[in-house]
């Protein structure tokens, strides 16, 4: 087990055990919480729906990947960075309560507003957290690439030829590409996990007394915050 980014010289089989071993930290984070006849908050019910969703998108992308399917593996990227955003847009409001029972209620994150009085875009989440994490903004552009249709696709429906010519490519997988070359989503994929298992443990730690957060991060975690969750 990794609780730490992966070098970008690790090999594929590292990689690949350090991301289902980060999906089994999230699932112990997410099972420890459930506790019987606890009553549940609004913080409870968010942190739940955060740790199924990434659990399930972080599944599903190494499936991708062992199909070689890129053009639904690298979405999944993007939406797993959508997912710690969001977690950490619960971290960024006054009343974080009042801020989960919006989202039941059908409101959009976007048009809630953060401490500061901004409006939590994705911007201004992208930005706010990559104060700690400055890879996120180039991961965002990259990989929102392809969550609409854009010039990626079309771009990865040809693969250059000999001299001027062209192969189609044809049929979901990509046919020049093996699991071994998509190390670099993979260990983003692995960093958002590590994230989101740090982020919800903190949220599920603090943020989901119904009397209010009584402790902040730091007395909590100490030396060990590394995500700015105050």
């Amino acid at each position: 087990m990794t609780d730490k980014p992966l070098d970008e010289k690790a090999s594929y089989d590292d990689v690949a055990a350090a991301l289902l071993d980060s999906e089994r930290v999230i699932s112990e984070v997410f099972i420890g919480h459930v506790t019987p006849n606890k009553p549940l908050t609004y913080a409870d019910l968010l942190g739940m729906g955060i740790g199924r969703r990434a659990l399930a998108l972080s599944s599903g992308f190494r499936l991708m990947i062992e199909h070689r399917n890129s053009l639904c593996a690298l979405p999944m990227v993007r939406m797993q960075l959508d997912t710690a955003l969001r977690l950490y847009a619960g971290f960024f409001v006054t009343d974080h309560q009042k801020f989960c029972h919006d989202i039941l209620q059908g409101k959009q994150i976007d048009r809630l507003k953060s401490d500061d009085g901004s409006f939590m875009k994705d911007k201004y989440l992208v930005d706010r957290v990559a104060k700690r994490n400055p890879w996120m903004v180039d991961v965002y552009k990259f990989t929102s690439g392809y969550i609409h249709f854009s010039i990626r696709h079309i771009q990865e429906a040809f693969r250059r030829g000999e001299g001027a010519n062209m192969k189609m490519v044809i049929g979901p997988a990509d046919f020049d590409r093996e699991p071994k070359h998509f190390l670099e989503p993979m260990r983003c994929m692995h960093h958002l996990n590590l994230i989101i298992e740090f982020a919800l443990r903190d949220w599920f730690a603090r943020m989901c007394d119904p009397n209010g957060v009584t402790i902040s991060a730091r007395e909590l975690w100490a030396k060990d915050v590394q995500y700015d969750l105050d």
